[in-house]
């Protein structure tokens, strides 16, 4: 019997996929399939990240839409978390939880219970990769957990039986909703790589180079012949090969002509490529044995024509019809939205910023990728605004925050990278004088279309989770801990080479360059630095981390920048401002840094270069991430007016919402209702 019933059950599990996929499909969009409850009016929540008051009320002549709807209703500063950093502060918006209740604190974390706890790791998703037997036949299936805590508004009002629709909603991956609706995830999706963002370069000529980036990007080095060339590009890390490194590829050809170009993937049919113009979007498709395909989408880009063409790679989006992991929930609501508003991107850090960081991409490339993304979003928005139904419906935008990310040294002429033959070149190619302004302009065409789909008695409520500052220096903690002897390196000396992205979502930073049994202190993260604790870390010394941590306080106040600035405005110990389950995960202490500083792109991934200080040249010129939260908060606009002391947080934020149906805040939720009512 045991014989008979064996290759049945074998055949029933590889098939489940199918038939799981098959059933999820037959349960259309609206969600008919379930008995739905009706509210009088509609919620609309509109999340815009990284929208800055001042600067808000610096455009408002120019937002007239945002103008109409502040006179209608309100329009307040709203508190941000602390740190202002956006994985942080939207996990508070949807469960109301301090970072300690949900478990964010940062989008770098450590590992405790690990057998390296000092090794840098994604805070916002961990990742448990596929388990293959023999020939190359799947046992497991790749399976991603959320780090996230906490019920979401969304939850206890689907449960209560309206239907939701909960669009691009950050650390909402893998996706999930306990009943009807639909849900598509937003920030912590990775792209194909398993990365936020890593692009390919294919290049030629004497100045190529071949390797990684810091900023997760992979370059190539071509060698085209009678205007062909032959590549591989890298896809998913491959399953059956765990911690070699080693990923999955597809032959790509790409044949030049004098000032174009095309590309054919994996021996399909060619592509046209024109200079400075994105493709459209190429299916892409890795095997890694039998049964197993992993689907994507990439475009290209013609950088340079001539003797030495170089072709620029997205990063590769995961397939919307064909998701390796749950991205939508139905599963197939992504690729009926890809059906109904056409191809879009799937990535939770959708905006190829890295490669404008690595210099890759010129500004006027960069800023087109941040309109298109947004536009694409902002399809789906209205798609679901006319045809889901939905009671609740909530989204979050985030090209407003790219756009400040990689524009600010457009309006600041101090700062290191502003170049005004580069920002010339931009508007008269792009016809725009201020990206950021543009940017704010978008959502404020798209608050009037949302208007116009409204009743009189429905709510809408426009949030941003922080504002922004300039960033002029990138402050080494590290560094600054070597050399107050609160840090050691081995021999004196240890690896004080680069670390880059690529390293950190593969898992190889390294950790023991640090001498363990001498450090006291040691930072990693986006301003957090951590107490090697005895009994607490594996390889901890410090006994007494209470005295430590002031006595680090009272040094780091007294820090000057290159400018003579103070660099901080405060340092906060973790246990002054985090409360919850979570403590022990939290940092012992949280730098605030001052406007024109940030923590440096190495002192997140445990980096220790040989200065304090480096001149910020990079496009990523404005930031928020390790700044004040008091100095850095976000903007609510409602059409309904707010008390006079409503004094909103984000925190605030689900409380209201759910109250909106009658039902009380999620469970751990700190905030309130603002309307009182």
């Amino acid at each position: 019997m045991r014989a008979k019933l064996l290759p049945g059950l074998a055949l029933g599990l590889l098939l489940l996929p199918c038939m799981t996929a098959w059933l999820d499909a037959a349960r259309s969009v609206s969600g008919e399939r379930y008995a739905y409850r009706t509210l009088p009016r509609r919620v609309v929540v509109l999340g815009f990240d990284g929208v800055d008051p001042d600067l808000v009320r610096e455009y408002l002549d120019r937002l007239p839409a945002l103008r109409a709807l502040a006179a209608d209703g309100s329009m307040l500063d709203c508190r941000t978390t602390n740190p202002p950093e956006s994985p942080v502060a939207w996990a508070t918006f949807a469960t109301g939880r301090n970072p300690a209740g949900h478990a964010i604190f940062d989008f770098v974390r450590r590992d405790l219970d690990s057998d390296d706890p000092y090794l840098p790791r994604n805070g916002m998703v961990d990742r448990v990769p596929p388990i293959f037997g023999r020939f190359g036949f799947p046992i497991r299936p790749p399976r991603a957990i959320n780090r996230r805590v906490g019920e979401p508004f969304w939850e206890p009002v689907a449960q209560a039986g309206y239907r939701v629709s909960i669009l691009r909603m950050p650390l909402t991956f893998p996706a999930e909703l306990s009943r009807g609706g639909e849900l598509l995830a937003g920030l912590g999706v990775p792209d194909l790589r398993a990365s936020n963002g890593s692009y390919t370069l294919f290049a030629s000529g004497p100045e190529a180079n071949e390797g990684d980036t810091e900023f997760g990007g992979r370059h190539l080095k071509i060698y085209p012949e009678d205007g062909v060339a032959e590549s591989r590009l890298e896809g998913p890390p491959d399953p059956r090969r765990p911690g070699t490194g080693a990923r999955l590829s597809v032959p790509v050809r790409f044949r030049f002509a004098v000032d174009s170009a095309s590309v054919s993937v994996d021996d399909n049919e060619a592509v046209p490529l024109q200079p400075g113009l994105y493709s459209e979007w190429v299916p892409v498709r890795f095997d890694a044995g039998p049964l197993v395909r992993v689907h994507g989408l990439v475009r290209f880009v013609l950088l340079q024509t001539g003797e030495t063409p170089a072709v620029y790679a997205s990063p590769i989006q995961i397939s919307p019809r064909r998701p390796l992991v749950p991205i939508s929930v139905p599963g197939s609501f992504a690729g009926e939205l890809a059906d109904r508003v056409g191809l879009r991107k799937t990535s939770g850090w959708p905006e190829d910023t890295f490669a404008s960081n690595d210099g890759v991409l010129r500004d006027e490339l960069l800023f087109k990728d941040i309109r298109d993304t947004y536009r694409a979003n902002e399809r789906v928005l209205l798609d679901r605004l006319d045809h889901s139904g939905a009671d609740l419906l909530a989204m979050v935008f985030t090209a407003t925050d790219r756009a400040a990310h990689m524009f600010y040294r457009y309006r600041d002429p101090e700062h290191p990278a502003h170049d005004p033959a580069t920002i010339a070149r931009f508007r008269k190619t792009t016809g725009v004088a201020d990206p950021i302004l543009a940017s704010y302009r978008w959502m404020d065409e798209t608050i009037a279309q949302v208007r116009a789909r409204l009743r009189p008695e429905d709510l809408l409520l426009v949030v941003s989770d922080h504002g922004f500052h300039t960033w002029h220096y990138g402050v080494n903690l590290n560094t600054w801990l070597l050399e107050k002897g609160y840090l050691v390196l081995r021999d004196n000396e240890g690896d004080r080479t680069q670390r880059n992205l690529r390293q950190f979502f593969g898992g190889g930073v390294a950790t023991s360059d640090i001498d363990w049994s001498r450090t006291r202190a040691y930072a990693l993260g986006l301003g957090q630095i951590y107490i090697n604790q005895k009994g607490r870390e594996s390889q901890g010394i410090v006994e007494n981390p209470q005295a430590l941590a002031y006595e680090i306080i009272d040094e780091l106040q007294k820090l000057q920048g290159p400018d003579h600035r103070r660099v901080f405005t405060r340092i906060h110990r973790g246990r002054d401002i985090f409360r919850g389950p979570f403590l022990r995960d939290a940092p012992d202490l949280q730098c605030a840094f001052a406007p024109r500083y940030r923590v440096s792109w190495q002192t997140a991934l445990l980096g220790v270069p040989r200065r304090i200080f480096e001149p910020n040249t990079y496009a990523w010129s404005g930031d928020h991430c390790s700044n004040d939260a008091l100095q850095t908060a976000g903007i609510l606009v409602t059409n309904r007016r707010l008390p006079p002391d409503a004094d909103p947080g984000l925190e605030d934020m689900a409380a209201t919402i759910c109250a909106q149906f009658g039902l009380p805040p999620p469970e751990g939720s700190i905030g309130r209702n603002l309307f009182g009512d």
